[in-house]
């Protein structure tokens, strides 16, 4: 049975169901509670691309908090990591993209502008 509180999530299998890259109820569930009870965090890459790119802080956590599950990456892949990727349109125009992870804690761990 998944973690229904993102402080008891210990390791990724807690975080995604890593058989599937289905996008699971359960898991957005487990990052949009992290996100409402500030236990969010932004990676330093995701920090840089965000600078980067000129994207707030907050429409990061807009983007994960009411954007669109947009596809789950789950590994075998060398070049990406797992997690769910987030997009949203941002104000002015264009879309973000956002991918949330786990490592210790939840986090964006890249975004970027389309």
């Amino acid at each position: 049975m998944p973690c229904t509180d993102p402080r008891d999530v210990t390791c990724l299998g807690d975080a995604f169901d890593l058989t599937t890259t289905s996008i699971i109820q359960w898991e957005l569930e487990l990052i949009w509670m992290a996100e409402q009870l500030g236990l969010l965090a932004l990676s330093t890459h995701a920090n840089r691309a965000a600078n980067d790119d000129s994207i707030p802080r907050m429409a990061l956590w807009r983007i994960v908090r009411d954007g669109i599950p947009r596809s789950k990456d789950i590994g075998g892949n060398a070049h990406r990591q797992i997690g769910i990727n987030f997009e949203g349109k941002r104000r002015g125009g264009g879309w973000i993209r956002a991918k949330v992870t786990w490592q210790h804690e939840y986090i964006v761990a890249t975004c970027h502008a389309l």
